[in-house]
C-alpha cells in the first residue's frame, strides 16, 4: 500500500499492529486437536479443491485442504518427537532455552529461514504437547518467532520506496520492543497463560499436557501481540518518526517523467487496490498532459524549432506512461472484478485514451500550426487580444480542473453542462475577435485566419476532450 502511494507511514503502524494480532490466530488453529477429523478435512478439501465447479468451491476446497495437511503435519512432527525423551542430547538442548536470549535468538533465525511464524509455533507446540519444552522454555523461542517473521516484510521492500522501506523497519521495532517488554517476565507471561487457558485436571500426565499445552502456546502467543500493541499504540507517531530517521529519503535521481509512479505489480490480486494505483497513476498522467497542453498556444504562436521538439519529446514520454498504464490494466482486468470495479477499468481506458489524445493535438496539431507559421513567416502573436486569451486560459483551466478531480473523486466535480456551454460562447467570441482584426485583403491575412482558426478549433478539442472525461470519470 505505502510503496503504491496509497497509504502513509503513519497510517500503516496501526495495521502493522493489527495485523500482528490477526498472524497470531493461525497458532490458534494449530493449537485445536482435530487428529480425528484430519483425514475427512483433507478428503473434502481435495474433492472441492479438484472438481468444484463453482470459483468459491474450489477456494473452499483448498482452503480445507490446506488446514487437513497443516494438522496432519502436526501430528506427524508430534509422533516423529517421541524417541526424543530420552535421547540426552537434545534434553540438554531444552536445558539451555532457559537462557531466554538463547531461546530468542533459535526462535528468530529459525522463523527467518523459514520465513513463517506459523510453522515455528506448530514445532513449539508438538514439543510442548509430547512433555518435550516446558512453557518457560517455550516461551523465549515465540519471542524470537514473532523477530524473525519481520524478515519477510524486510525482503518484499528491497527494491521499493524508502516509505515501504520504513514499513518493515516500524514491523521490526514494535517486536523488538514488545520483546524487550517481556524478556524480563517469563515466569509472568507463562502463569498468564496458564491462566486464561483451558485445563483439564481430571487428566494426568502425558494426557494432561497434551490436553493444555497446545493452547497455552497460542495464547501466549496472542498475549504478546495484544499487550504489545495496547502498549505501543499510544506511539505510532514516534514509530514513524523513528523509522524516518533509521531510514532517511534516498536522494531522488531524476527519472524520465513517463516512469511510472504508483503501478504496483504486488497489488493486482487485489483488484480494488488495483484499480487505486492505477487511477493514481492516471492522474499522474493527467499532470503531465496538463503541462504540455499549457505550453501548446503559446508554442504554436510564437514558439521556435526547439521547443516544436520538446513538445514531441514530452508527448513520447506521456505515450509511454499511457502505454504502461493500459498494460497494467488488461493485468488487471483478468481477475474478478464487481460490477462497479468493471465499469471502473472500462472508464479508467477510456480516460488515459482520451489524455493521450489531448498530448497528440498538441505535440501533432499546435505543433504542426507553430511549423506552418515559421515556414510561411506569419505572424500570429499580433493576433493575441483579451477574447483569444481568456479562451485559452479557459480551456487549459478545465483541464486543470478535469485532471484535479481524477486525483481526488471525493473533490468537487467539474459542471460539464455549465462549463461547455461557456466554453463555446468563448470560442465564438475569440474567433470573432481575430476576424474582426483582419481585412482578409491580401493572401497573408487570409492565411493568418486559417491558421488562428484551426489554434481556436484545436483549443476547443481539448475543451471537448477534457469534459468527456469529466462527464465519466473514474472513482
Amino acid at each position: 500500500f505505502v510503496s503504491a502511494g496509497l497509504m502513509t507511514l503513519r497510517q500503516c503502524v496501526p495495521m502493522i499492529m493489527g495485523a500482528n494480532i490477526g498472524s497470531t490466530f493461525a497458532a490458534q488453529i494449530i493449537a485445536f486437536n482435530v487428529s480425528a477429523l484430519t483425514p475427512f478435512m483433507i478428503a473434502l478439501g481435495y474433492l472441492g479443491y479438484a472438481f468444484g465447479r463453482r470459483e468459491i468451491l474450489r477456494e473452499l476446497g483448498g482452503a480445507l485442504l490446506g488446514l487437513g495437511l497443516l494438522f496432519l503435519g502436526i501430528q506427524f512432527m508430534g509422533e516423529a518427537t517421541h524417541p526424543l525423551r530420552s535421547y540426552q542430547p537434545f534434553i540438554d538442548a531444552m536445558q539451555s532455552m532457559e537462557n531466554p536470549l538463547l531461546g530468542i535468538l533459535i526462535g528468530a533465525v529459525f522463523t527467518a529461514v523459514v520465513q513463517s511464524s506459523a510453522a515455528t509455533l506448530g514445532i513449539i507446540i508438538a514439543l510442548a504437547s509430547e512433555g518435550l519444552m516446558p512453557l518457560e522454555s517455550a516461551i523465549p523461542l515465540i519471542l524470537g518467532a514473532n523477530v524473525g517473521t519481520v524478515g519477510t516484510a524486510l525482503l518484499a521492500s528491497i527494491g521499493k520506496s524508502a516509505d515501504a522501506a520504513r514499513v518493515g523497519v516500524v514491523h521490526l521495532l514494535f517486536n523488538v520492543i514488545g520483546v524487550l517488554l517481556f524478556v524480563f517476565l517469563i515466569p509472568q507471561l507463562a502463569d498468564l497463560g496458564r491462566l486464561v487457558s483451558p485445563s483439564a485436571p481430571e487428566l494426568e500426565g502425558k494426557a494432561r499436557l497434551a490436553a493444555e499445552a497446545p493452547r497455552q502456546v497460542a495464547n501466549i502467543h496472542t498475549l504478546f501481540s495484544v499487550i504489545s500493541t495496547l502498549v505501543l499504540i499510544w506511539f505510532t507517531g514516534p514509530l514513524a518518526r523513528l523509522a524516518e530517521l533509521m531510514v532517511p529519503t534516498r536522494r531522488a535521481k531524476v527519472a524520465p517523467a513517463g516512469n511510472p509512479r504508483y503501478l504496483d505489480e504486488g497489488v493486482l490480486a487485489a483488484p480494488s487496490l488495483g484499480l487505486q494505483s492505477a487511477r493514481l497513476e492516471t492522474a499522474h498522467l493527467g499532470e503531465l498532459v496538463v503541462q504540455v497542453a499549457r505550453r501548446g498556444p503559446l508554442v504554436a504562436i510564437q514558439g521556435k524549432p526547439p521547443e516544436f521538439e520538446s513538445l514531441r519529446n514530452d508527448a513520447r514520454e506521456i505515450a509511454r506512461l499511457a502505454s504502461a498504464i493500459l498494460q497494467y490494466i488488461g493485468k488487471l482486468s483478468q481477475a474478478e472484478h464487481t460490477e462497479g470495479d468493471s465499469q471502473n477499468v472500462i472508464r479508467l481506458i477510456e480516460t488515459v485514451n482520451d489524455l493521450q489524445s489531448i498530448s497528440d493535438i498538441v505535440s501533432m496539431n499546435l505543433v504542426a500550426t507553430g511549423e506552418q507559421r515559421v515556414a510561411e513567416r506569419v505572424d500570429l502573436a499580433s493576433l493575441r487580444d483579451e477574447s483569444t486569451v481568456r479562451f485559452a486560459t479557459f480551456v487549459i483551466t478545465t483541464l486543470q480542473n478535469t485532471v484535479a478531480a481524477l486525483a481526488d473523486p471525493n473533490g468537487a466535480p467539474v459542471p460539464v453542462g455549465q462549463v461547455k456551454a461557456e466554453m463555446d460562447t468563448l470560442a465564438i467570441a475569440a474567433r470573432k475577435s481575430v476576424l474582426e482584426r483582419l481585412k482578409l485583403a491580401d493572401v497573408q491575412d487570409v492565411l493568418r485566419f486559417r491558421l488562428a482558426n484551426d489554434l481556436i478549433e484545436q483549443l476547443r478539442q481539448i475543451g471537448r476532450l477534457s469534459l468527456r472525461i469529466a462527464e465519466n470519470p473514474p472513482s
